[in-house]
């Protein structure tokens, strides 16, 4: 007969000091370790949508947080993780608007230029945008950065 206070699948109360005791004796680099292969998995199905920015945040910021305590090769492999996730992130947002890879100052039907088509002095300068002002496309260049915590879509959308 099963005891009246467990329900049918749930560890008994000797499992649970059992289970309890396991995790008093784990190194708590394994237990971030652990926490950040959960995180980037749900990070990785979600690329591409805003929610995945969430889980990529919680990552960067676990990872701040334990570094003085994880061998630093574990953290190093974490912040490379964490790297890849945002530029595989911004890449699958841009992909998803519908935005070209870089945006190209080459008039439509322009070949490209190499640096080395003009001689220097013949260059002509960048276009200058007043501070603050928005490109012709809308979109300011730090528009693009990766800032934790912050809402990848435009105000009003």
């Amino acid at each position: 007969m099963t005891d009246p206070r467990t329900m049918p699948g749930q560890p008994s109360p000797e499992e649970m000091r059992a289970i309890l005791e396991q995790l008093r004796e784990v190194d708590p680099a394994v237990l971030v370790a652990e926490a950040f292969n959960m995180l980037a998995q749900g990070a990785q199905v979600k690329l591409g949508r805003p929610d995945a920015r969430v889980l990529i945040d919680a990552l960067a910021g676990m990872v701040t947080a334990a570094e003085p305590a994880l061998p630093e090769e574990l953290s190093t492999q974490m912040q490379q993780a964490i790297a890849q996730l945002q530029m595989t992130q911004v890449q699958a947002e841009r992909d998803a608007a519908g935005r070209p890879e870089a945006p190209s100052d080459d008039a439509p039907g322009d070949p490209p230029q190499a640096d080395g088509d003009q001689p220097a002095g013949e260059r002509s300068p960048p276009p200058q945008q007043p501070p603050g002002q928005r490109p012709a496309g809308g979109q300011k260049m730090t528009d693009r950065l990766w800032v934790p915590g912050r809402d990848p879509r435009p105000p009003g959308r």
